[in-house]
């Protein structure tokens, strides 16, 4: 599997991870924990390019590597928004 497809798949599942865990504990932040999960996402991306590969050397730090992260946190979290009006709008 593609480096980049991999970035992009793990900081997706983060984002709806996150959303997940939020929808599960009840919480109603008015919208606010959608940004919560592009940041769990982005930090995972961010986390994984600048400790994990730059200070730890345990691999090689990309700015690719991690645009595809920041790009799959943002489609998990709009993924989850389209699934959820969709439901939504079903329910109605």
């Amino acid at each position: 599997m593609n480096d980049k497809l991999k970035h992009f798949i793990f900081c997706a599942a983060i984002s709806i991870a996150t959303l997940g865990v939020l929808l599960w504990i009840g919480t109603n932040w008015g919208g606010y924990e959608k940004l919560l999960a592009v940041t769990m996402g982005t930090g995972a991306a961010i986390a994984k390019e600048m400790i994990w590969d730059k200070w730890l050397g345990k691999g090689t730090p990309e700015f690719y590597d991690f645009v595809a992260g920041l790009f799959g946190a943002f489609v998990g979290t709009f993924t989850w928004i389209i699934v959820e009006t969709i439901i939504i709008a079903i329910m109605k």
